[in-house]
């Protein structure tokens, strides 16, 4: 039994005698026990003061949510109960439907009971106030929709609407009914005369739940064929699908965009027509990836695909590859694609899901066989090599694999190299920052300390590039040298601790300072930001700031040639969700497609403090950013991150997801606000809730990357 707040913010769940309120992210906030272990059903008023709860033992219980206190308690009789609840709005109003086919209603601040509602013989299965509280709508085991005026208990409408109703839902302005039931249709209601408005099919099995957001534009369904539904309510035109398989989540639109977990993109279809001609929707990840889409939606957004999924040309390549032995260190490779008239494009090679080499543009597949080689540095032990390519329309084909053996003479200790930038000293004063530099002294000091005791590596070299160090060139120089280029004349002498990194070493790359969303990219603003003029004109200076920023496209260039094994990088800036999103506030593509692919591709772990249209916010209680706070002072120096499961032993992945879920909780208070926005961003309401994005490699980390042990 659940119902949710209107908000999103929390939801309650009756189970056994208990009634549990939990966040959103699924955080238990409070358990509230009942008397006896069946509840039939639990409801929550729309502004969220009062939860009530049905009882096996024939009581119905309200109590005040934010106190936990027990408002009152009402005896429906002996061997009565109850199937359905509803509160009114405001709370002031109960309504419980018995399973005798009565409604009883009762004022909640004084337990007077009205006349009661007269139904049918079925018991009921739903009920949902109006956003007045003036009327009732309930759904029955017969399937028949009444509508109730409260004060006369009088039936305005009676519908036959299903053959079975299991929910009802009125739309915010309280002129649609929604309603779901066993036949998988979802049907709305005009509320004022009885008519069916608009249908929604597409379900397989029957539907268990209905809802309307608050904007009154989606409506959700949700089945037991294991799929929530989003709906336009204007159209009636299906919006999206989201699917769950165990922890792993995925949602989808009809022309082919999707989101969810990376384990899920392999695991759910399309499926074309005929009943066999199905493909992973990752095989479509070029074109149809958009982060952060179910948010999108939600939000009243209708992104659509560029392109048309259903003609692409489905005709993937077929890769093949063979490995020499690798004993000395280095594995030869060949790889072969057939002549395909669908083509071949943009080649990869992977060790162990990491990028080692790219073959970019058409490989010539459509005129002839193809094959090339490539060596590949290995580790000792097994090493998973894998390929794929993309045929002309961007789909890609199956992956090709192969192990090795690498020599157990080849066993050594690598080197972690962390690399922390932070800024708070600006060519331009105007920008200064107070809480960069602690933020980035607080990670590499805290992260070096940690990967020192775990004696993982030989080496942990912490490399610092701060206020007038942070310049554009010696970030990208600090990249090269990682690629084993030399340092440039001129940088930072530091950067001679830097070596080519190789594939049993880490590499950890933090930036904390300003972000900026400029058209469709994303920039880390460095020190010397190229504009000098007064801060409330920055934005006429987009175009320069661009010029001496570092954008996506830098960061993909500088570390698609980075050949480590493990490899991470922190963003904790204001916009900084950008780097996985677009400038448009309300939609979540990632027009900066470059750094989600290339963290899709190298196995890297992608952290950003915020949404594309958010702030990364510190605080002087914290002396540090929401972000770099979780991640470090609670996530590792306290161990917070140890999650789950508590094994004492905090994975990067581990790492990174306790910060994604804790930097909304901890959010009470600002005085600081790290932020540099086009001109009209001023005029817009007080910042939402920060929440950083996590974006990581689809595939099962096989060595997954131990940060600590608290």
């Amino acid at each position: 039994k659940l119902a949710a707040s209107a908000d999103g913010r929390f939801f309650v769940s009756g189970s056994s005698r208990n009634v549990h309120f939990w966040d959103s992210s699924g955080r238990r906030l409070q358990t509230i026990t009942g008397p006896d272990e069946n509840i039939g059903a639990v409801a929550l008023s729309r502004d969220s003061r009062f939860v009530a709860a049905a009882f096996g033992s024939g009581q119905v219980m309200v109590w005040e949510v934010a106190s936990g206190r027990l408002v009152r308690t009402f005896e429906l009789g002996e061997m009565l109960y109850a199937t359905a609840l509803a509160l009114s709005p405001d709370g002031a109003t109960l309504a419980a439907g018995v399973y005798t086919g009565v409604i009883r209603v009762w004022d909640v601040t004084t337990g007077r009971e009205s006349a009661p509602l007269e139904g049918p013989t079925a018991r009921f299965q739903a009920l949902a106030f109006s956003p007045d509280g003036a009327r009732l709508a309930s759904g029955d085991a017969n399937g028949d929709l009444k509508i109730w005026d409260v004060a006369s208990s009088r039936v305005i409408h009676a519908i036959v609407a299903h053959d079975w109703i299991e929910s009802v839902a009125f739309s915010p302005d309280g002129k649609l009914i929604a309603t779901g039931g066993w036949d998988r249709a979802v049907r709305l209601w005009d509320a004022t005369t009885g008519r069916l408005a608009r249908e929604m099919k597409g379900h397989t099995e029957q539907i268990q739940a209905v809802t309307i957001t608050p904007d009154g534009a989606t409506l959700l369904s949700a089945s037991i064929d294991g799929s929530i539904r989003l709906w336009n309510v204007l159209d009636g035109a299906h919006a999206a699908s989201v699917f769950t398989i165990g922890e792993e989540w995925l949602v989808a639109t009809p022309d082919g965009l999707f989101d969810g977990s990376p384990g899920a993109w392999s695991r759910i279809l399309w499926r074309f027509g005929d009943t066999f001609d199905v493909q992973p929707v990752e095989s479509f990840f070029n074109d149809y990836f958009h982060p952060e889409l179910l948010p999108e939606l939600l939000a009243g957004g209708r992104p659509r695909a560029s392109s048309d999924i259903a003609r692409k040309d489905r005709r993937q390549p077929v890769v093949s590859l063979a490995v020499a032995d690798g004993a000395e260190g280095t594995a030869k490779v060949r790889i072969e694609i057939p002549k395909t008239a669908a083509g071949a494009h943009d080649l990869r090679l992977f060790r162990n899901g990491s990028l080692v080499r790219v073959w970019r543009g058409d490989l010539g597949a459509s005129k002839r066989a193809v094959a090339v080689e490539a060596e590949v540095p290995v580790v000792a032990g097994e090493n998973r090599i894998t390929a794929y390519a993309f045929n002309r329309d961007g789909i890609k084909s199956a992956d090709a694999t192969a192990t090795v053996a690498g020599a157990a003479s080849l066993e050594r200790k690598g080197t972690a190299y962390i690399l922390a930038v932070g800024v708070n000293e600006y060519a331009n004063p105007e920008f200064n920052l107070r809480y960069a530099i602690p933020d980035a002294e607080l990670f590499a000091g805290e992260l070096s300390r940690r990967q020192r005791a775990l004696g993982a590596y030989a080496r942990v070299e912490v490399v610092t590039l701060f206020d007038r160090d942070a310049t554009r060139a010696n970030v990208l120089a600090a990249l090269g040298r990682l690629a084993g280029e030399p340092v440039p004349t001129g940088a930072p002498a530091a950067l001679e601790r830097l070596g080519r990194a190789e594939p049993e070493d880490a590499v950890y790359v933090y930036f904390s300072g300003h972000g900026a969303a400029i058209d469709d990219r994303f920039y880390l603003v460095p020190h010397d930001l190229g504009y000098d003029g007064p801060r409330e004109e920055v934005a006429r200076a987009a175009k320069r700031i661009a010029a001496h920023g570092i954008s996506d496209r830098d960061l993909e260039s500088a570390l698609e040639r980075v050949d480590a094994a493990h490899m991470m990088l922190v963003v904790d800036a204001c916009q900084s969700g950008q780097a996985l999103e677009a400038a448009e506030r309300r939609r979540g593509p990632m027009n900066s497609r470059s750094l989600a692919q290339l963290a899709y591709e190298k196995g890297m772990l992608i952290l950003t403090a915020a949404q594309s249209y958010q702030a990364a916010v510190a605080t002087a209680k914290l002396g540090h950013g929401y972000l770099t706070y979780a991640l470090v002072a609670e996530g590792l120096a306290r161990g917070m991150a140890d999650a789950a499961p508590r094994d004492r032993a905090i994975e990067a992945r581990e790492w990174l997801d306790y910060a994604v879920d804790r930097v909304p909780r901890i959010q009470e208070g600002t005085d600081e606000t790290r932020i540099l926005v086009q001109q009209e961003e001023k005029t817009r309401a007080p910042a939402e809730v920060q929440r950083p994005r996590v974006f990581y490699r689809r595939e099962t980390d096989s060595r997954p990357a131990l940060v600590a042990r608290p």
